[in-house]
């Protein structure tokens, strides 16, 4: 890591507060954090008060330990690129979930993982969705394996730092680059859900006038019903096609090779 030409403490232990919870996803008392991150208890205290003061963590049902509240999810979506990307992909996220009788969600980079930022029900009685702010490894997920996949040079460069850093072993990382090629020659991924038997997980890449890699995965988690209005061989297609109508929403020219 680059050396900062400034220093300001204070801010760097609020900054690893909120990253070793956001990391750890399980709550933990102020003697847990304090160890996790190298400091004393006394050296972040102060710090956590005002953290839950500011709504930025909060108390579990155990009033000893912590957790990250949604405050940083919500300050994050008031981003302007943000609102126009949910903008931009929330019409069509509804029309296609009426379309395909399906959940559709939308889902993000973020370090190693990809967060679902936007979804929309199913219109059917059954479906399978995730809960915003679902993070799962970009190793995991068919949204992790659109965005590497249409990942700019520095996007991709970033992912395997934060893959690497987080324990990824080589041959885990070669197995996603093999993976890249028919993602990039069909547009679109299409494979078995990791999480959940049953499910086959298809996602396809939304780009804008800005980047030169994606900024978001349209995923659809596609469950097989009697009311399902397309069959699993048309459904990529469509996800793909709505991807492509939100790029071009968000100003991308379709010149451009994606």
């Amino acid at each position: 890591m680059t050396e900062a030409p400034y220093k300001a403490p204070a801010l760097e232990k609020g900054l690893d507060i909120l990253e070793c919870l956001a990391s750890l996803r399980t709550p933990q008392s102020i003697s847990d954090i304090a160890r996790n991150i190298g400091r004393s208890r006394s050296e972040i205290y102060r710090m956590v008060v005002v953290l839950e003061m500011r709504g930025y963590v909060e108390r579990t049902e155990d009033p000893e330990k912590l957790q990250l509240s949604n405050r940083l999810f919500e300050v994050g979506m008031r981003s302007p690129p943000k609102m126009d990307l949910h903008e931009a992909a929330l019409p069509e996220m509804s029309a296609l979930a009426s379309q395909m009788m399906q959940s559709i969600q939308l889902a993000v980079v973020s370090s190693e993982q990809i967060v679902v930022i936007a979804r929309t029900e199913s219109p059917d009685d059954v479906g399978f969705s995730v809960r915003l702010g679902h993070r799962r490894s970009i190793m995991k997920s068919a949204s992790g394996l659109v965005l590497f996949a249409f990942a700019s040079p520095m996007q991709e460069a970033k992912m395997l730092e934060d893959l690497k850093a987080t324990g990824a072993t080589p041959a885990e990382l070669e197995a996603l680059h093999a993976q890249t090629q028919q993602v990039r020659e069909t547009g679109f991924v299409c494979m078995p859900s990791r999480m959940v038997d049953g499910v086959t997980d298809i996602g396809a890449p939304i780009f804008d006038a800005a980047s030169s890699g994606a900024i978001a995965s349209l995923t659809v988690p596609f469950v097989v019903t009697r009311r399902a209005k397309v069959s699993l061989d048309e459904a990529p297609h469509l996800v793909a096609d709505a991807a492509r109508r939100i790029s071009v929403t968000l100003g991308h020219a379709a010149s451009a090779g994606r």
